[in-house]
Parts: C-alpha cells; sequence; structure tokens
C-alpha cells in the first residue's frame, strides 16, 4: 500500500492496525528500568510517538535526515516506576518497534525495490543486443517480482496490570499488580500520593 503522493512530496502515509488491552490501554516500556506500563490511548498521543519511529527506520535505510520544527516543544512521558523521562518514541516495547519495522519493509520499501528493479530490466527490454564490427555485446537482465511477506500483526495485547487514575491530569495509567511506588505521573511530571 502505497499511497498516491503529489510530485516532490517525499512524506508517506501509513494506516496501520496495532493491538489494546480491552481496557483501550497501549503497552509502554521504560528504557531505563525496563519495566513494562500502561498508558490509555490518545491517536495523537500516537502520532507523536511513531513519527520519530519511522523516522529513525528511514534514516537506517539511508533517507536523509528531515529539518526538524524548532518552535516545536519535545513532549515527554515519565516512568511510573524509576521516574525516568523520555520521549514518547522511546518508551515503544521493542515487539512493537519489530512490527513497525516489519510492516515498513512489506509495506513500502519492498514495494519500491521492486518498482525500481522492474524499471530497470524494462529499460533493458528481454534481450539488449549490439552488434557492430568486432565487438559483440548482448546483456540479459530479469527481475522477478518479490513477494511480499505476510502482514504483520499486532498483538493480541494482555488485559494485565492495575489501572491507577491521576487526580492531577484526570488520566489513567495501568501500572504492575502490587506496585506502590508511584511517585511521578506519565503524563505531565506531577509528584503522586498513592493511599
Amino acid at each position: 500500500m502505497i499511497p498516491d503522493q503529489p510530485e516532490g512530496d517525499e512524506s508517506v502515509r501509513f494506516s496501520l492496525t496495532f493491538s489494546t488491552d480491552s481496557d483501550q490501554f497501549f503497552r509502554r516500556c521504560c528504557p531505563s528500568c525496563g519495566r513494562d506500563f500502561k498508558l490509555e490511548v490518545d491517536e495523537a498521543d500516537l502520532v507523536t510517538s511513531l513519527q520519530p519511529a519511522f523516522r529513525r527506520m528511514g534514516l537506517e535505510i539511508g533517507a536523509e535526515p528531515s529539518a526538524e520544527n524548532p518552535a516545536a516543544e519535545p513532549q515527554y512521558l515519565y516512568c511510573p516506576y524509576c521516574e525516568h523521562r523520555a520521549e514518547p518514541s522511546e518508551t515503544l516495547t521493542s515487539t512493537f518497534e519489530e512490527y513497525l519495522k516489519r510492516y515498513a519493509m512489506r509495506e513500502y520499501l519492498l514495494p519500491k525495490v521492486n518498482a525500481m528493479l522492474s524499471g530497470f530490466a524494462d529499460s533493458f527490454g528481454r534481450n539488449s543486443r549490439r552488434s557492430g564490427g568486432l565487438i559483440s555485446l548482448e546483456i540479459n537482465f530479469e527481475h522477478e517480482k518479490a513477494i511480499l511477506p505476510p502482514r504483520p500483526i499486532s498483538g493480541p495485547e494482555p488485559p494485565d496490570m492495575t489501572i491507577v487514575e491521576l487526580l492531577c491530569c484526570g488520566k489513567r495509567v495501568k501500572i504492575m499488580d502490587n506496585w506502590y511506588g508511584l511517585k511521578r505521573c506519565p503524563y505531565c511530571g506531577t509528584d503522586v500520593a498513592l493511599c
């Protein structure tokens, strides 16, 4: 699924599905302590989280980095366990990042490679033969389109962890069962007191 793009527009738009638990929470992982927690699904927050992840994947496959908007304030999430502050894209689980890589490979990169190599093969024709004088040259190039792997699936997400309602911002978070050391709101960074 490579969407139509205006000429000169290098942005790519994806429509992907991902798994949440039955309470509509999305799993995160602290890059510092490695513990999982879950935040309520918010489409705007997920877009903010996924754009840098796709950008990092683009950098891995050779795309040029784009100029960042200097006026945009970065948003942060706080780990409910160790209070580590990180950008939302840094709190994606390794399983979800692997899903994003497989998705981008299947839906974007492999179709681009197939189109490029098919165009290259077509430029030669099936057999391109040049002769004249003493030297004869024959070039054959055939390309069979790579078969796309199965579309990756995200989930299912287990309905684990305990829901904690935060009074500071009115949001909810899921933390590990029997964890009583929550001191900072993952969303706004405010100190939290548990009863």
